[in-house]
């Protein structure tokens, strides 16, 4: 055995607690840390240029330090103030007044910048909702009322001034399964690595142990991997509205790549001689790895759509939506769960050495 795999084994309970530390910590900072303040929709989702209309914005986790000064509505660099606004029913819920004109400009979206104070010091932040309403030209709308002077230049958004998780449309508290499912892939890949790993010493070396080490770390990365496609499942309920999107790259990749983990599974039982089926399985191992990370990490980006971050156009979560505050227990989470789960492949590889042990004892009598 290596002098770093030595030191592993050795040092197993001191890494399974300090993993176990930092997923506790993360379950329970993941849950209790609030989300930012937010717009998360206005109603109705039209409204008429050249006449006097209404928007209700709803907020979410309102702050009372904030304190609303105007909602402006943005549409191709054009800025148009609420006339007034007010709360319905003493909620932060916002009825804003608009008056809105755009000349020679089609109809389309426009973006919701909420402006105000905030704090004592009356600190000029703002919230932002894209795509809040659609501005359909009307038939009296002949000139334009945009403000020319860009208000939200001067001000900062309300995600650099409260402490919590980012308050994002459609992900909305979901945002916090990103503590949960990522951090699973991650582990997932991970073992299927050092799975790989091992199927390459046990080529090289002919030694059984790491073709029982392969194995465990194969076995584990799978149940991590159907861990990883619940959570994932759920995860889409909320914010794609389906249990698997079919048209999803990413999504099919998963299923293709799990379905050929489950055959390496089936591959390895149906051979009785260990050596013959430590020797197949392993080259079975070393070719699948790099199928299934092509499945799940190139082929997406190759895509002309799809609906996960960081994928065939998309925007990642490390751009717009991992703030400070996720970091402070996303990356402790991966390393947590990485932790706890090779801790469990270490001991299902023990299990496997007393069961080969047993066998060739009952063999020997």
């Amino acid at each position: 055995m290596l002098n770093f795999e030595k030191n592993l084994y050795q040092n197993r309970k001191v890494i399974l607690m300090a993993s176990a530390a930092l997923v506790i910590y993360t379950l329970i900072g993941g849950l209790l840390i609030p989300l930012k303040s937010g717009l998360v929709g206005s109603s109705p989702t039209k409204i008429q240029t050249g006449r006097l209309d209404t928007l209700e914005f709803v907020w979410y986790n309102p702050d009372s330090q904030f304190k609303p000064e105007a909602i402006y509505l943005k549409k191709d660099n054009r800025f148009f103030r609420s006339k007034r606004i007010s709360f319905k029913n003493e909620e932060f819920n916002t009825l804003a007044e608009y008056d809105i004109t755009i000349g020679g400009q089609s109809s389309g979206y426009a973006d919701a910048y909420l402006r105000g104070f905030y704090g004592e010091a009356k600190k000029p932040v703002w919230m932002y909702l894209s795509n809040a309403v659609w501005l359909e030209k009307g038939l009296s709308d002949s000139m334009s009322n945009h403000i020319s002077t860009d208000l939200i230049a001067g001000t900062e958004i309300i995600d650099n001034i409260q402490f919590g998780f980012p308050n994002r449309v459609v992900l909305n508290e979901s945002i916090r399964n990103l503590l949960y499912h990522v951090p699973m892939w991650f582990s997932m890949i991970f073992l299927l690595f050092m799975a790989s790993f091992y199927a390459v010493r046990y080529l090289r070396y002919g030694l059984l142990r790491d073709d029982l080490l392969s194995m465990s770390f194969t076995k584990v990365g799978i149940v991590i991997g159907i861990l990883g496609c619940v959570t994932g499942a759920a995860w889409a309920r909320v914010t794609w509205r389906s249990w698997w999107p079919v048209d999803d790259p990413k999504l099919n990749g998963v299923a293709i790549g799990m379905f050929m983990y489950f055959a390496y599974l089936i591959l390895r039982n149906s051979m009785r001689d260990p050596y013959q089926r430590a020797r197949i399985s392993s080259v079975y191992n070393v070719l699948v790895f790099p199928i299934f990370m092509a499945l799940i990490a190139i082929m997406p980006k190759l895509a002309d759509n799809s609906l996960h971050p960081g994928t065939a156009g998309t925007v990642g979560f490390n751009e717009y939506d991992l703030d400070n505050t996720l970091r402070l227990f996303f990356y402790p989470a991966i390393i947590g769960w990485i932790g706890i789960f090779s801790f469990i492949a270490l001991l299902r590889f023990r299990l496997s050495r007393l069961e080969l042990k047993k066998l060739e004892v009952e063999n020997d009598e």
